[in-house]
């Protein structure tokens, strides 16, 4: 991200502004510092509600690719999901290996509309770890991650769905390389832009995600916010109890 959080900050309340959506003061776009996730690079809301330090938010739901993989499975473009194989590899001094297996955790039970009730992990070094994955819906998953690219690199990840009719994937076939809208080059080396959204400018899409979340919750009306809050916070006691349980499995090498 090339963005502090006080520009995301500024980027979703001039969003608000636009479409009069009333944001108290007190609502900071901010990591995850409590106890419970200080392991893991977490966006979310702090000043939300009273009693609760930091509300946290899933940005990544927000990103066209995933959204329209979900609403392949859920109009039956594919047909009884049968295996899903995820795969991420990152750079380590960008985002930790737990921080992966929090966010693919969340987008196989999004995506999918089901439950991790079983997991057999292997990890290596803290770097790596394979996961296979047994959900409530009897399908299987495999996934990947990893903190081993080099210093610099651009993430790859791949999110590939096969079922008993039709295969769907993120990614153009056989490709783990992202491509970007425009590619500029100069004697300088080659530059790339993705602007993907129509209103948020100069954001890279895992910002422009994290400002969209926190817009998508905020024009909420008191009473859906209310249950979004308890929703969230359910759901990322069950991920961080999973990346907790991977990160101190029997099976690390």
């Amino acid at each position: 991200m090339n963005s502090d959080k006080s520009d995301l900050q500024e980027y979703f309340r001039n969003l608000a502004k636009k479409y009069t959506v009333t944001v108290p003061k007190t609502w900071r776009l901010n990591f995850y510092t409590g106890t419970e996730n200080n392991f893991c690079s977490v966006w979310g809301m702090s000043g939300v509600v009273q009693e609760q330090e930091f509300v946290p938010f899933f940005p990544w739901r927000y990103e066209r690719r995933f959204f329209e993989l979900k609403q392949i499975v859920e109009t039956k473009t594919i047909e009884n999901v049968v295996l899903c194989r995820f795969s991420h590899i990152a750079d380590g001094s960008v985002i930790n290996l737990q921080s992966i297996l929090y966010r693919e955790f969340d987008l196989l039970e999004w995506i999918t509309n089901t439950k991790i009730i079983s997991c057999f992990f292997s990890v290596y070094e803290n770097r790596f770890a394979n996961v296979l994955v047994r959900l409530s819906d009897g399908s299987i998953a495999s996934v990947e991650a990893g903190t081993t690219l080099p210093s610099g690199q651009k993430t790859l990840d791949r999110h590939e769905l096969i079922a008993r009719r039709g295969v769907t994937s993120d990614r153009v076939v056989d490709t783990h390389i992202p491509q970007y809208s425009v590619y500029l080059f100069d004697k300088t080396g080659v530059q790339t832009y993705t602007d993907t959204d129509a209103e948020l400018f100069g954001l890279e899409i895992d910002e422009t995600n994290i400002v969209r979340a926190a817009f998508d919750f905020a024009k909420q009306p008191e009473s859906k916010r209310q249950e979004i809050i308890v929703s969230f916070l359910e759901q990322n006691r069950h991920l961080v109890t999973l990346t907790k349980q991977a990160l101190s499995s029997e099976t690390q090498q």
